[in-house]
C-alpha cells in the first residue's frame, strides 16, 4: 500500500506508545531508578489521575509519575512505560528517536528493566462537524433499514498479521462537559504482545510494526476525496 509520509492537517488528538517490560523491582524502586538515568532535558512532575482507560490499559492510582520535555511525556506505570506526543504531533520518526532516548537511558548501567514484553501504538484523529461515514469507508445498518443513523459509535477487535487491533468510531458524538460541535473520532490501537525482547533493537523494531500496521489501516479506510483534502505527501 502506497500510503502518505505525511498529511496536513493530521487532526491528530492523541498519539500513545505504550513499552511495557519486566522487572523484579518493586515498582517505587524502578521509579527512583529512572529519575536517576534520565538527563536534565527531562522534567518531572507527580500527576494526579483518577481511574481510567488509555488504549489497553486501565489505570487506577492516585497518582503517576510524569516526565516530560519540549517534544513528548512519559507517565510512569507499573511494568509500562506510556509515551504521549504534546499538543503537536512530532511525525514517526522524530517520534521515534524521542522514544529510543528515553529507553536507552533507563538501559544503562544498574537498569531496572530485564526485558521488554509489549510494543503497542495508539492514535486517535478527531473531526469537528464531521459525519464519519462521509469521510472514511464505512457505513452503519442494523434492523431498520429505512432509518440512516447520524450518532453512532462502533467497535471491532481482530488479529492481523499476529498483532491484535482495536478499531474505534465514532460520529457526531457529544463531548462530555465541553459546548460547541459535536466531533467523530478514528481510534486505531495496534498491540504487539507476548514479546520477549532484551535490546532496544528488538522492542524499538516491534513498536515500528505496530506504528506501520496502525498507519495502513487508517489509510485503508480513509475516504480517497477526503484525504486528498488532507494535502498527502507521498
Amino acid at each position: 500500500m502506497n500510503t502518505p509520509k505525511k498529511i496536513s492537517p493530521d487532526r491528530l488528538k492523541d498519539t500513545f506508545v505504550e513499552i511495557r517490560y519486566e522487572s523484579k523491582l518493586p515498582f517505587e524502586v524502578v521509579i527512583g531508578s529512572i529519575f536517576h538515568s534520565l538527563d536534565g532535558s527531562y522534567f518531572y512532575t507527580n500527576r494526579q489521575t483518577s481511574k481510567n482507560q488509555v488504549g489497553s490499559l486501565n489505570i487506577s492510582v492516585g497518582s503517576s509519575p510524569l516526565f516530560y520535555n519540549d517534544k513528548i511525556k512519559v507517565l510512569l506505570i507499573e511494568n509500562s512505560l506510556l509515551f504521549n506526543s504534546l499538543s503537536t504531533y512530532i511525525g514517526w520518526e522524530e517520534y521515534q528517536k524521542e522514544i529510543e532516548k528515553v529507553i536507552s537511558q533507563i538501559l544503562k548501567k544498574n537498569s531496572p528493566i530485564n526485558h521488554f514484553t509489549r510494543a503497542s501504538v495508539r492514535y486517535i484523529s478527531e473531526y469537528e462537524k464531521t459525519n464519519i461515514t462521509d469521510c472514511f469507508k464505512f457505513s452503519f445498518t442494523f434492523g431498520m433499514p429505512n432509518v440512516k443513523s447520524d450518532v453512532f459509535t462502533f467497535r471491532s477487535e481482530f488479529i492481523e498479521d499476529n498483532l491484535k487491533i482495536f478499531l474505534n468510531l465514532q460520529s457526531n458524538v457529544k463531548v462530555r462537559n465541553k459546548e460547541g460541535d459535536n466531533i467523530s473520532t478514528v481510534d486505531i490501537d495496534v498491540l504487539n504482545e507476548n514479546l520477549k525482547c532484551e535490546t532496544i533493537e528488538e522492542i524499538m523494531s516491534e513498536a515500528t510494526k505496530a506504528h506501520k500496521k496502525q498507519k495502513d489501516i487508517f489509510f485503508s479506510i480513509i475516504n480517497d476525496d477526503f484525504l486528498k483534502s488532507l494535502n498527502p505527501i507521498y
